[in-house]
């Protein structure tokens, strides 16, 4: 059997410096040093009004323009934005395939096993886009349950195929679209009822399809909390679950950006209005634990 042969000094020295870089490599992966170096990626849906591509081929939108806000005080200014269907986009950030999710996301228990959150930048009741006239007579999830036979279209992954399930509506009336414009040419072309998103969506989609074909459904009744009160959902970023330090610099810049009110001032562009403010109070750590 050969003896083992002292290891030399440069050997020693170079193993030491690798297992050095090894350990320091979590730290270095960290979104505020990467975004400092190299900017960051922010998955998006292509969706009006939160995050879509411009005519000028640029993404723009209430959430792009926001995220730069935040960004910018830390650092951080070349931000890219992969396209990918809204029900991939909290996959894709667990997989890794992109840093954040830029894109309007929900805050929902079940989203936050898998994904982290900044605190709220909004908060946004439900909303119906209907033909003209609302001939069915839908103002409620629970009309729609109550006909029976209305067909109501939405988004898979989104907080709304909850919501329409927990409201009765069979799950054979729910018709899936990945688009949220693909709904609204169903809902044009008499394959589905009624189209079901958040209230700043549905403006925006009335809105592009400017067409006297359909309207959206006022009054609405919103989903009712134990006490009887309208429940709100509140829109978020998904951000690394793994990433403290991140998080916290992002909330801290969100806060300062509502304080001075350029947060509300954005947001106006783009139909918000103060009423989609969220509370001061509300954190995605509390609607992670509900």
């Amino acid at each position: 059997m050969k003896a083992l042969k002292p290891l030399s000094l440069p050997t020693v020295l170079g193993s030491a410096v690798l297992l050095s870089a090894l350990c320091s490599f979590p730290a270095l992966a960290g979104l505020l040093e990467k975004g400092r170096a190299s900017g960051l990626t922010a998955g998006i849906a292509n969706e009006q009004p939160y995050a879509y591509i411009g005519t000028d081929g640029k993404a723009t939108g209430a959430n792009v323009e926001v995220l730069k806000a935040v960004l910018a005080p830390l650092g951080i200014t070349k931000i890219e934005t992969p396209i990918t269907d809204f029900g991939s986009l909290v996959p894709g950030l667990a997989a890794g395939r992109f840093d954040l999710i830029g894109a309007g996301l929900f805050i929902n228990p079940s989203r936050c096993k898998v994904i982290g959150y900044s605190n709220p930048v909004t908060r946004s009741g439900g909303a119906f886009i209907v033909k003209a006239g609302n001939p069915l007579n839908l103002h409620s999830l629970k009309d729609v349950a109550a006909n029976g036979k209305a067909r109501l279209a939405t988004q898979p992954g989104s907080n709304q195929v909850q919501e329409a399930k927990d409201s009765g509506i069979a799950n054979g009336n729910v018709v899936l679209f990945d688009k949220d414009t693909e709904a609204v040419a169903a809902l044009q072309a008499g394959r589905v009822d009624v189209v079901y998103f958040p209230d700043a969506e549905i403006i925006s989609l009335v809105k592009k399809a400017n067409s006297p074909a359909i309207e959206r459904a006022l009054p609405y009744e919103q989903i009712p909390d134990a006490q009887g009160k309208p429940t709100w959902n509140y829109h978020a970023y998904g951000l690394p679950k793994n990433d403290p330090e991140f998080t916290s610099a992002f909330n801290e810049q969100l806060a300062k950006l509502r304080a001075s009110g350029e947060l509300l001032k954005i947001l106006q562009k783009y139909g918000y209005t103060e009423n989609e403010l969220p509370e001061a109070t509300v954190t995605a750590e509390q609607r992670c634990s509900l």
